[in-house]
């Protein structure tokens, strides 16, 4: 059952304290995932950009491999580029698929 008695000014007070340190916990946890969001955006953004970038290195890379089975042959161009028979294969097979 409720008091009768007022409530003094003091506890008033240390209530509005209260909410108010409240309500800016809540303001600054709100910022902070603001903030989140736009970082894992760039964070999205920047990591796109570098997998296109590898993507790109990647088919030069192949490119080369491709090039130089051409020139010297499977066996050859495995040798002096550290490869084995097998990877050079699949790099000129690979190349081949994605040019019909």
């Amino acid at each position: 059952m409720p008091s009768k008695a007022p409530v003094s000014l003091a506890a008033r007070e240390r209530l509005r304290d209260h909410q108010a340190a409240a309500a800016k916990a809540v303001g600054a946890h709100s910022a902070a995932l603001a903030r989140l969001d736009v970082v894992i955006s760039r964070r999205a953004e920047v990591l796109a950009g570098q997998d296109f970038l590898v993507g790109a290195a990647n088919a030069e890379v192949e490119a080369a491999v491709v090039t130089a089975a051409q020139v010297m042959g499977v066996e050859v161009a495995a040798t002096l580029l550290d490869l084995t028979k097998a990877e050079v294969r699949r790099v000129i097979k690979a190349s081949e698929v994605a040019d019909n």
